[in-house]
C-alpha cells in the first residue's frame, strides 16, 4: 500500500505560539519536467518512514538571532542546537517503541549540496556527528537540496516519506525551490511530504507549498525554531512512524 502526502495531511495541525500554520490545496497541474537531472529511484514500497533534513549553511546563517536561551548566537549553531533535540526525539521514541522503523539523513547546502548524513536505519551518534560537519559557506541552492532530497527519500523505498528543509534566505543558485517542488511533487504523485521552516525569514517565500499538499512556517528564533520542528516531527512524522516490517 502506497501512501501519499494527501493522506498523510488529512488532518489540520495545531500550532503553537510563533509558529505559522500550514496550508493545503489541490496540485496545480505541471506542464513539463522542470528538473530533468533529477533522476528518482523506482524501489519496491517497505514498511518504513524516511526523513531528509535539508538545513541551509549558506553565509546568512553566521548572522545572530536569539537563542532558545535568550543570548544572541549564529543562526547555523542555534539550527544544530534545534536539531539536536530532534535527536534526541528520535531516540527517546525508539526506546517507547522497539517495532519503530524510521531512517535519517542530513543535508547541507549553500552552493553545493552535501549529504552529511546518509539515510539509513536511525544512530543517535551518527546523526549528532554529522551535525558538527555543517559550515556555512556563499550561495543558497535550495532548489537543487530539495532535488537531492527527493532522490535519497525515493531510494528508500519506505512508505512514509518527510522533507523537512530549514533556511533563512532566498534560492541564490540553480532552479527556484518551487519549480523544482512543483515538477518533482508530480512525478511523485505527491508521495513526499515537505515542510518548510523560515528561519528568521518570511513564510511567504514558500507560500507555493500549499500547491503541493506542504507547509511552510516561520520561526523568529531559537525558541520559535525548536517549537515548529518540534511540531513537525514529534507530533507529526514520529506519531505516524511505522513499525518494521
Amino acid at each position: 500500500m502506497r501512501w501519499t502526502a494527501g493522506a498523510l495531511a488529512a488532518s489540520a495541525l495545531c500550532l503553537p505560539a510563533g509558529c505559522g500554520r500550514k496550508q493545503d490545496s489541490p496540485p496545480p497541474a505541471v506542464k513539463a519536467p522542470v528538473a530533468p537531472g533529477t533522476e528518482l529511484p523506482q524501489v519496491e514500497p517497505r514498511l518504513c518512514t524516511a526523513v531528509a533534513i535539508l538545513i541551509d549553511a549558506s553565509t546568512s546563517m553566521n548572522q545572530s538571532v536569539r537563542g532558545s536561551d535568550g543570548a544572541k548566537r549564529p543562526k547555523h549553531e542555534i539550527a544544530r542546537a534545534a536539531l539536536e533535540r530532534i535527536i534526541e526525539q528520535t531516540a527517546a521514541a525508539e526506546k517507547r517503541r522497539p517495532d519503530l522503523s524510521l531512517r535519517l539523513g542530513i543535508l547541507r547546502f549553500s552552493s553545493s549540496i552535501e549529504e552529511i548524513l546518509p539515510i539509513a536505519p536511525f544512530e543517535p551518534e551518527a546523526a549528532r556527528a554529522a551535525l558538527g560537519r555543517i559550515r556555512p559557506s556563499s550561495g543558497t541552492a535550495i532548489g537543487r537540496a530539495v532535488a537531492a532530497g527527493f532522490e535519497a527519500l525515493r531510494a528508500t523505498g519506505c512508505v512514509r516519506q518527510h522533507l523537512i528543509a530549514i533556511t533563512d534566505g532566498e534560492n541564490t543558485s540553480g532552479p527556484s525551490p518551487e519549480m523544482v517542488a512543483r515538477d518533482l511533487h508530480a512525478r511523485t504523485r505527491g508521495e513526499v511530504a515537505i515542510h518548510f521552516v523560515a528561519f528568521d525569514t518570511s513564510a511567504r517565500r514558500f507560500g507555493f507549498l500549499k500547491d503541493v499538499g506542504g507547509s511552510a512556517i516561520e520561526a523568529a528564533d531559537g525558541a520559535e525554531l525548536e517549537a515548529c520542528l518540534t511540531e513537525i516531527y514529534s507530533k507529526r512524522i514520529l506519531a505516524e512512524a511505522m513499525p518494521g516490517e
